[in-house]
């Protein structure tokens, strides 16, 4: 939990919420007594009147009244790094909120135009369908919450090239990422990428990303509090022999969590060794085949990584050469420390969660952390018990009214069948169906009617995050 400083108006009775408790700071009622203790307090040597150690109450007082603690994080339910922020709400002025009215890529109503936009904005879709991108379409302004749930179904696909964010403070929920191999090159599905210092407090929630090129998600240079949860990371294709989940090198703070990661090769996921804090928690892997979570060489920053892996769990396919849930590269710097608990292989028994039948640790690097080795965010971190149960219901975009694309792949872990593919016709490709409706937006939009620390416009947005807009 996070808490914030803010200065509030002493004539106005304040409601907050800390850790679930609610207070209401009577301010003015707190003045009024305080100075009348003051004045009860005054007394006069040689007709000088002495305050000075009393002052201190007032300045105390002030500085009371002056601090609201707030505990909000970037939607309801965030975990991870970066969850702490407000997102769009974090600028200096109220976000705008933009419709989302073609899937045209670019031109009045268009995504893009949205995204370009250089103001805190919400982002919202009275339409479905795929957008064929023509060339990467890069967030570059910060305080953007991309609100994938509240389009129609079957939701809003990217095509052709890559979802870019290279700036701060940033959500996206709700959104398919799925390029194919128009570009003919290796790109990402979500690249996060560009100076360490601009990119923070990024949030990747309740997303399908899969057939890209390189990584379905890759994160380079990235700040601190970057966070992919909750999403579907499934046949990064191997037409350039590259099928690769998730990447996060060089990176201050990422969190990887409650994740299904289906049919990579590589990857599920890789954090390099310059990689300052890392948590890779509650994620499910599915048919990889050789790293499955990689934990990667240092390079030229040459930082002593800290990183956690906890309950995650394996399912080998059947052609897997590689059956350890965890990889230590030889070249990760000596100095690392490493927390593993509760990582399981299907079939694979052991109570030492560094057994050398989960770990895979060629150069024999003697990186053991008894502890987790930072400050843990924000996070719950779920049991191994029910957690494939738990993923199933919960990941991907619109995880309760999914596309064709999304069922198939969670049946594939289902059943335990599907491969891993060159190019998305192997599996039916797109689907391009589409929808219009028209948003009906709440009243009152950036007001918190119900004091829950969130607004109107937050709560209405969250509650498409399961089953879209019906």
């Amino acid at each position: 939990m996070t808490y914030s400083l803010t200065f509030c108006n002493l004539s106005i009775i304040k409601k907050t919420k800390v850790k679930n408790f609610r207070f209401t700071l009577k301010l003015p009622i707190l003045l009024i007594i305080i100075n009348w203790k003051l004045k009860s307090l005054q007394f006069h040597i040689n007709n000088y009147t002495v305050l000075r150690q009393f002052r201190y109450l007032k300045v105390i007082a002030l500085l009371f009244c002056c601090i609201l603690l707030r505990a909000q994080n970037m939607f309801p339910g965030a975990e991870g790094f970066g969850s702490h922020s407000r997102g769009a709400y974090g600028g200096d002025t109220l976000p705008e909120i933009i419709r989302v009215t073609t899937l045209k890529d670019g031109g009045p109503g268009s995504l893009r135009s949205a995204i370009y936009k250089n103001y805190p904005r919400v982002i919202v879709f009275e339409v479905s369908g795929v957008i064929e991108l023509n060339r990467t379409l890069r967030i570059r302004d910060p305080y953007v919450f991309i609100a994938g749930q509240t389009a129609p179904y079957p939701g809003v696909t990217l095509k052709n090239f890559s979802l870019g964010i290279s700036t701060h403070d940033v959500l996206v929920q709700g959104l398919k990422i799925r390029p194919g191999s128009f570009s003919g090159r290796q790109i990402d599905g979500v690249n996060i990428a560009d100076d360490s210092t601009k990119l923070h407090n990024i949030i990747i929630d309740h997303c399908s990303v899969s057939w890209a090129l390189d990584e379905n998600i890759g994160i380079l240079n990235g700040g601190n509090g970057v966070t992919v949860s909750h999403c579907i990371i499934s046949e990064c294709l191997n037409a350039m022999n590259h099928s690769c989940g998730m990447l996060a090198t060089s990176t201050g703070q990422v969190s990887i969590i409650k994740n299904l990661f289906i049919h990579n090769e590589d990857r599920n996921p890789l954090v390099s060794g310059d990689t300052k804090e890392a948590l890779v928690a509650n994620n499910l892997i599915y048919n990889s085949d050789t790293h499955v979570i990689y934990f990667g060489s240092m390079s030229e920053l040459r930082r002593k990584m800290r990183a956690a892996a906890i309950n995650n769990y394996y399912y080998p396919g059947i052609k897997n050469r590689n059956e350890y849930i965890i990889s230590i590269n030889a070249g990760i710097n000596p100095q690392a420390q490493l927390y593993l608990r509760g990582n399981k292989t299907e079939h694979v028994t052991d109570t030492n969660a560094w057994s050398n039948k989960y770990i895979h640790n060629p150069a024999n690097m003697s990186l053991k952390a008894n502890d987790i080795p930072y400050k843990l965010p924000v996070v719950n971190i779920l049991s191994t018990t029910h957690l494939k149960d738990y993923l199933i219901e919960n990941c991907g975009a619109q995880p309760g009214n999914r596309d064709d694309i999304d069922e198939r792949i969670i049946n594939d872990l289902v059943n335990y069948s599907g491969s891993k593919i060159l190019y998305p016709e192997e599996v039916g490709g797109w689907m391009y169906d589409s929808q219009h409706h028209i948003l009906v937006i709440p009243e009152n939009p950036h007001k918190d009617d119900d004091n829950d620390g969130f607004t109107n416009l937050e709560n209405w947005v969250h509650e498409m995050l399961y089953n879209g807009a019906q």
